[in-house]
């Protein structure tokens, strides 16, 4: 929606300017602002209705018995992937390979190991067994710290200061895990924090990082597939072939890395491997969306409606994101909201903190987007109607 947008990135500037603060004011403004017709009022009327209707469903299913929240059960606080991922570094640091870690520690702590998916790749244990004590947890708090300044200079340079503290306020939230005792050791939160300075970069119109941190993303954790494939395909249809090589030559290496990967999961799995009882395919819908979008700090101690109030307020946000990379947010999140409805158990709930920082981005300009639409759906009838 162009006329709640911001403008595009200049092609010869990586600096964001925001519209409404480039164009004129007082008298001079309302002579060059091209004048409100009806179409524009009934489609904000429209969109408004929409996002208002869209929040009280959301709402509602938070109160539901189809709510979803696996943080909010009794087995909240067993025996966690952290302890799992804790002891197969302290393993590798006593000279144990990655894999013979891993098989020892998922089969005495009752994993299912039947599924290769259920085996993480062994690029974050690797790095952090062979750093020193906490370096792990140092680098993950600069690449956290990095995101939450290179999004309040992106989003203040597009949409003002306040979104620019706005945003920062909440990708705080999205990072805050990343600082939190032994939580440094989840894969998800280094592709989180990978994918958010990767959707930053393209931001500052420095596609090259963008994609590289992208791949690094992916190779932290297999979920971050989806984003690399659609950066690939958004380098294609913009005619940028040298980006669009980059991605391929990126997801050729690791296509090489997870094909061997399978192979030394394989070599070490038996005839009688615990497999899950369902399958991924869930169709958990909005309940199961709602609980991902919870995985930010500030939600996760907070009723579950305000998340689903959150979930609206982001895609409204990155729905009236006009420039190139607000329209890869938006992709990207629709993308993964649309996957996450059908795959993932319940128990998948923390996937959402790979995506936190993109939700935050959304949310922060939630504000702009209502207030336009609002002006524009309360605005007095046009004179020629």
């Amino acid at each position: 929606m162009t006329a709640l947008g911001f403008s595009h990135v200049s092609p010869r500037s990586h600096h964001l300017q925001p519209s409404v603060e480039s164009a004129p004011t007082g008298p001079a403004a309302t002579a060059l602002a091209p004048p409100l017709g009806w179409e524009d009022v009934r489609r904000a009327r429209l969109q408004l209705a929409i996002w208002i209707i869209l929040a009280a469903f959301c709402v509602i299913v938070t109160f539901s018995p189809l709510r979803s929240g696996y943080t909010d059960g009794p087995r909240f606080n067993a025996p966690t992937d952290v302890d799992l991922y804790e002891a197969e570094i302290d393993r590798m640091r006593r000279g144990q390979g990655y894999y013979e870690a891993a098989a020892a520690e998922l089969r005495s702590r009752g994993y299912p190991t039947a599924s290769i998916f259920n085996w993480r790749t062994p690029l974050p244990m690797w790095l952090i067994a062979n750093l020193p004590e906490r370096g792990g947890q140092a680098l993950l708090a600069v690449l956290a710290g990095g995101l939450v300044l290179a999004g309040f200079l992106w989003i203040a340079g597009e949409a003002g200061l306040l979104a620019g503290a706005v945003a920062a306020v909440l990708l705080f939230g999205a990072v805050m895990p990343c600082f939190l005792g032994p939580l440094y050791v989840m894969p998800v939160l280094w592709a989180g924090a990978l994918i958010g300075l990767s959707v930053a970069a393209y931001g500052f119109d420095r596609p090259i990082a963008g994609c590289l941190l992208g791949l690094a993303a992916l190779f932290c954790r297999d979920l971050a597939g989806p984003y690399t494939v659609a950066c690939l395909l958004l380098a294609w249809r913009q005619g940028r072939r040298s980006e669009a090589v980059l991605w391929l030559a990126g997801l050729a290496v690791y296509g090489a890395f997870f094909a061997w990967h399978v192979a030394q999961v394989r070599s070490l799995l038996g005839p009688h491997e615990l497999a899950h009882e369902e399958g991924w395919l869930r169709f958990g819908g909005a309940p199961f969306v709602i609980s991902t979008v919870q995985m930010n700090a500030f939600l996760l101690v907070s009723p579950q409606w305000l998340a689903a109030l959150y979930l609206v307020a982001a895609l409204a946000g990155v729905a009236a994101w006009a420039s190139p990379a607000g329209q890869r947010v938006g992709y990207v999140l629709a993308m993964y909201v649309g996957l996450f409805a059908v795959v993932g158990q319940p128990f998948n709930q923390y996937w959402g903190a790979m995506l936190a920082p993109l939700f935050a981005l959304g949310a922060a300009l939630a504000p702009q987007t209502f207030r336009k639409l609002a002006s524009i759906a309360l605005a007095p009838a046009p004179a020629s109607c």
